[in-house]
C-alpha cells in the first residue's frame, strides 16, 4: 500500500466513511477511490479539485507530500493534537511571488530581501488532469 492510499484511509476514517460514500459525496467514481486506495492510480488534478472543494479542511500538501498537518487548521484546535504531523509554514509566512492574470505577461517579483530560500517541492499539473510532483533529493 503506498502513501497516498493511507493518506486517504486516515480521511476515510476521520470522516467515518466508506470508500463508496466518500466518492458520492466528492462527485467521483467509486472505481477511482479504490484505484487510489490499492495504489494503481495516482491522483488526478480533477480529484484533488474535488477533494478540496467538498473538504476545504484538508490539507492538500499533506495529502500529496505527507508533509505538514492532516488539516488546515490543525495548529490551532486541540482537538486534532494526535493528527499533526510535521509542522510546515502557512501561506503568510512564505514569501510567495506575485503573478498577474492567466491571460496577461507574467511578471514575478521575488523578495529580495532573503537570498537563502531555496525549491524544496514543486507540482506541475498538465492539461490531461495528472500530476507530477518533484521533491529536493
Amino acid at each position: 500500500m503506498d502513501q497516498i492510499s493511507k493518506r486517504l484511509e486516515k480521511i476515510l476514517s476521520h470522516y467515518n466513511l466508506s470508500a463508496g460514500q466518500f466518492a458520492e459525496k466528492i462527485g467521483i467514481q467509486k472505481s477511482s477511490v479504490s484505484h487510489l486506495m490499492s495504489g494503481r492510480n495516482k491522483p488526478s488534478y480533477q480529484f484533488l479539485s474535488k477533494l478540496a472543494t467538498t473538504y476545504p479542511d484538508i490539507n492538500l500538501n499533506w495529502f500529496i507530500t505527507g508533509e505538514g498537518a492532516i488539516f488546515n487548521f490543525a495548529d490551532q484546535s486541540p482537538e486534532y493534537e494526535n493528527l499533526r504531523e510535521e509542522k510546515i509554514p502557512s501561506a503568510s509566512e512564505l514569501s510567495m511571488p506575485q503573478v498577474k492574470n492567466k491571460n496577461e505577461k507574467k511578471e514575478i517579483h521575488l523578495d529580495q530581501t532573503s537570498k537563502t530560500n531555496k525549491v524544496e517541492n514543486i507540482i506541475m499539473i498538465y492539461d490531461d488532469d495528472t500530476f507530477k510532483l518533484l521533491t529536493k533529493t
